[in-house]
């Protein structure tokens, strides 16, 4: 039983820490490279809905197999720091899924309809960079947490 745990918990953060760097640096870069800015954001606004959904369901996983090893071995400091960030990760994705998307994806309409008309509010702009600066650095923290996911998830008891 435990080393099917210890294999949900590394799917888990196998899934997560591919869906960050698959998507931030091989199929974004693309998009933006080959398609223009009006196909980009419509795609881009496809995407990541179900990109959240994945890292989301992949933290459900992994704590759901934290869980059992707990019952199994203990709560160690290995497994708590694991489900630490692993609640990190549930927080970041839900926040940018239900909040933080939707939020900037409003603003971004609102923008458009403003260039359209020559008079782009300038605390509107800035507001929707600060939007997606934080959206940069919640996606970077998951893959930092990630990262720290692949070394814990080799201390794991098998």
């Amino acid at each position: 039983m435990t080393m099917l745990l210890n294999y949900l918990h590394q799917l888990a953060t196998g899934l997560l820490v591919g869906k960050v760097v698959f998507l931030s640096f091989m199929v974004a870069p693309i998009l933006a490279q080959t398609l223009d800015a009006e196909a980009f954001g419509k795609t881009v606004r496809r995407l990541f809905p179900d990109y959240y959904l994945l890292g989301m369901g992949s933290a459900v996983i992994a704590l759901t197999s934290l869980m059992g090893l707990t019952l199994i071995h203990g709560a160690g400091y290995v497994i708590l720091l694991s489900m630490a960030l692993w609640a990190g990760v549930v927080a970041s994705e839900t926040y940018s899924r239900f909040y933080l998307t939707p939020q900037s994806n409003a603003m971004r309409d609102q923008l458009k309809q403003q260039e359209l008309h020559r008079a782009v509010d300038l605390a509107l702009k800035k507001s929707w960079d600060r939007l997606h600066r934080r959206s940069v650095v919640l996606n970077s923290l998951v893959l930092l947490a990630g990262l720290i996911l692949i070394w814990t998830a080799g201390q794991l008891k098998s």
